[in-house]
């Protein structure tokens, strides 16, 4: 029985865990996401819904465009302009049509409604997103015809522009409540069995240490060669870099690197900045210009490169050893 009782709960928490590492997965690709330089996409539209002739004074002519958002952005508003013969019959309103991996589809869809038969001409609107990306949209012409008369029914004319406001779903807050719930029983699940306790979170500062410690170690053996250790050396200063500071170091060439440096980016001192320049385009006539490179300069700057981590390393006040 106990061996059963034991199973299940193992069971439960493999569940739980698994669940666990996808909301981690999700949330490191949401900050990625949002960190990045993505834009909002054009997917389909500005088109009709229906691609008919229009009657005269119908309220059901939608215009309908699908946009692609990457996580962390979402749609502000829709300021629409009205073709001469046209007005809106409503507020533009944007509806999250499906999420994705990175990204989530969302429709707009506005109402227009003619008052004059004939052509109405293209209307254009702009669409403003959270990430202060504007679009400019360019509304289809339609054609207006009279309106088919059935008996003695009067003809329905453009009337007082009714607003229809949305309110929250009370579905996607009980979604967001169940997620909690689950996450923080998740939590307090890991917490009871996890009998060793936490694992320690080695540091930006610690890891890249430890990487040019072995970094010398392959080169004295003689396993690493200082052209390949000079590139190899680059990308661990890039990497602690990026995350002791914020810097976009791995994703920049070493020119754009530098301009952010020169802009005050990272908060680094002059002798720090000159010795990253100085390192940097050094490694690039290695890797690119194929300049040679001997186990004297690559021990040279593997040294500097410790001295740079270790004076920005933070002290336990907070502030950096700073010389």
């Amino acid at each position: 029985m106990k061996s059963i009782v034991k199973f299940l709960l193992w069971s439960l928490f493999a569940v739980f865990a698994a669940a666990l590492i996808t909301a981690v997965v999700a949330g490191i690709k949401y900050y990625r996401v949002s960190r990045s330089d993505a834009k909002v996409e054009l997917i389909s539209g500005p088109a009709f819904e229906k691609n008919i002739d229009h009657a005269l004074g119908s309220k059901s002519n939608a215009v309908k465009t699908v946009f692609r958002l990457p996580w962390g952005v979402r749609p502000l508003s829709m300021t629409v302009q009205p073709a001469p013969g046209s007005q809106l019959t409503g507020r533009p309103v944007f509806r999250l049509l499906k999420r994705g991996w990175g990204s989530n589809l969302w429709e707009s869809r506005i109402l227009l409604q003619s008052y004059r038969e004939g052509t109405i001409k293209e209307s254009s609107a702009q669409a403003v997103f959270s990430n202060k990306q504007t679009l400019d949209l360019k509304l289809p012409s339609m054609q207006v015809v009279p309106p088919i008369m059935h008996g003695e029914h009067p003809l329905e004319l453009a009337g007082e522009m009714e607003i229809v406001r949305k309110s929250p779903r009370m579905g996607t807050v009980l979604w967001i409540a169940v997620g909690i719930l689950i996450l923080g029983i998740i939590a307090l699940l890991v917490l009871r069995f996890m009998k060793r306790g936490r694992m320690r979170t080695v540091s930006p500062w610690e890891k890249a240490l430890n990487s040019i410690r072995a970094l010398l170690e392959k080169v004295h053996a003689g396993t690493s060669a200082p052209e390949h250790s000079i590139a190899l050396l680059t990308d661990i200063v890039r990497e602690y870099l990026e995350r002791r500071f914020l810097l976009r170091a791995e994703r920049q060439t070493t020119a754009e690197f530098l301009a952010d440096l020169e802009q005050g980016k990272g908060d680094l001192t002059d002798r720090h900045r000159a010795f990253l320049r100085d390192f940097l385009m050094a490694a690039d006539m290695v890797k690119f210009a194929r300049v040679p490179t001997d186990k004297t300069q690559f021990e040279n700057a593997a040294v500097k490169a410790e001295e740079l981590i270790r004076e920005t390393t933070p002290c336990e006040d907070g502030k950096e050893n700073r010389k």
